[in-house]
């Protein structure tokens, strides 16, 4: 019977290092995926004319729908100094009350350009929702050291960055005591050349509904406790995230792992009491009394206990994988998602394995959505990556990067190779329209290609970008491939 209680302890800990990892990386998952929503509005400003922006809170609303956690996005225009006069005045039309105004770091709301270098600032434009809590904001614009850096590391990195935990503007304006319930991603938005920034993409997340979601799905319940510390830039004051009300209760084991959340790093950890189960508890009980009398049940018994056992194990199992799997792929086509992408060239990289890598975006995606509808703009997203699969069948990796963006990576491709396939892609998808009852949708794509030659993963993009922005710029519907 020792051996039975040794051995159900043993597995609990077992479990709960599963479990741990589990939750570790759902959440991963959850953020990443808010992230990616928060890059596709990016996108929206990044690569549609100014007089299409009025369209934003169409499609701002397509995204929110997806998610629980993002309750809104702002569009933080830059503006230089000697612009913000006929800047706001353009604002005006659309929020007549919306004035200039910052909130500088331990003071009050502030009307008025406030900037010590004349630099320019990135001002509160457009949101969605456009509610009463969200109107209020139009006219900000960060005067904070915390933005500043941000706006630096977009300029040498062009990756998101995600704020620490903050106070919602939404809720500081009524309450200057309200939580820290809040984090913000920043998302940068880049010049068709890329050397400077248009404005800034800001995604507004409840961070309380992804760790109310961890509570709700673990498998542990109430045995597993977890607490979740910032260890990033500007957390000195508040680094804990989140932390179980009974945290302090347990003294049982514990684990801690780490997630990346883009330029940050948060520690999770982890604790549990290592209790037998109500129903373990009544397992050794029964063999007590029973041992001398009733072996066949005693056995009985360990056999339901082990199987019980296997069986969480192997659910354990199954879900980690799923997890993994959503992970790594676009939950509409199925392709690799950007991530993963990005691994197999590194790994490429690292192996200094001859690749070459496509990128293409569909011709006014944004006009075949407006004239047909999202479905059917999604339809059409769906049909191209099931086209560019059968023709390149096992024989390259293909991604959708967000929104109509895809790239396709191809082992062993010279120059020659990689121009043949490049062609033949093109004309494959603008030869086979999206078929519908009815009626059916043309579409081109725009293409740009690249062959690997030693340089590091960063430039071969900027390469790969650049000859991409050439074809649009020679009108769309070609293909350049970069020398």
């Amino acid at each position: 019977m020792r051996f039975v209680y040794l051995s159900d302890l043993d597995n609990n800990q077992k479990n709960f290092y599963k479990e741990a990892d589990r939750q570790s990386a759902l959440l991963s998952l959850l953020i990443e995926k808010d992230v990616d929503f928060i890059g596709a509005g990016a996108n929206f400003y990044q690569v549609s004319n100014k007089k299409d922006w009025a369209q934003f809170p169409l499609f701002a609303g397509s995204l929110l729908l997806r998610t629980n956690s993002l309750v809104s996005l702002q569009w933080m225009e830059k503006v230089e100094k000697r612009d913000i006069k006929n800047h706001l005045i353009d604002i005006n039309k659309n929020y007549p009350l919306a004035k200039l105004y910052t909130v500088p770091e331990d003071r009050a709301k502030t009307y008025g350009y406030v900037m010590s270098k004349n630099e320019p600032i990135y001002i509160a434009t457009d949101i969605f929702p456009r509610d009463s809590k969200n109107i209020p904001l139009i006219g900000f614009y960060s005067s904070r050291e915390r933005f500043q850096r941000v706006v630096s590391e977009f300029l040498k990195t062009g990756h998101p960055s995600v704020s620490d935990k903050v106070r919602l503007l939404q809720d500081s304006l009524i309450d200057r005591n309200s939580q820290k319930t809040g984090m913000l991603v920043y998302h940068p938005v880049f010049t068709a050349d890329k050397k400077s920034l248009k404005g800034v993409m800001v995604g507004v997340i409840r961070i309380t509904s992804y760790f109310e979601r961890l509570v709700d799905t673990t498998s542990l319940g109430e045995e597993l406790v977890v607490r979740i510390i910032d260890t990033g830039f500007d957390t000195e004051d508040d680094p804990v995230m989140y932390e179980s009300t009974t945290w302090d209760d347990f003294n049982g084991i514990d684990y801690t792992t780490s997630i990346n959340i883009e330029d940050r790093i948060w520690k999770v950890e982890y604790k549990t009491n290592n209790t037998l189960t109500e129903y373990q508890r009544l397992t050794l009980i029964w063999m007590f009394f029973g041992v001398f009398t009733i072996s066949a049940l005693i056995a009985t018994l360990t056999s339901i206990v082990t199987r019980d056992r296997r069986r969480i194990e192997n659910l354990l199992e199954i879900r980690t994988k799923e997890l993994h799997y959503m992970a790594m792929h676009d939950d509409l086509s199925g392709l690799l998602n950007r991530r993963a992408i990005r691994d197999v060239m590194n790994r490429y990289i690292a192996e200094n394995t001859p690749f070459g890598l496509v990128c293409f975006d569909i011709d006014e995606f944004k006009q075949i959505n407006d004239s047909y509808g999202h479905p059917e703009g999604d339809e059409v997203l769906c049909h191209i990556s099931q086209l560019v699969t059968d023709m390149l069948g096992d024989s390259a990796h293909i991604s959708r990067l967000g929104g109509d963006e895809f790239s396709i990576v191809i082992k062993n491709k010279n120059i020659e190779e990689l121009t043949k396939i490049s062609n033949e892609i093109h004309v494959l998808v603008a030869e086979s329209p999206t078929q519908f009852d009815g009626f059916e949708i043309n579409q081109t794509i725009s293409l740009g290609a690249s062959v690997w030659k030693g340089e590091t993963l960063e430039e071969l993009l900027k390469a790969t970008d650049q000859a991409l922005y050439k074809s649009k710029a020679m009108g769309r519907n070609q293909v350049t491939i970069a020398e």
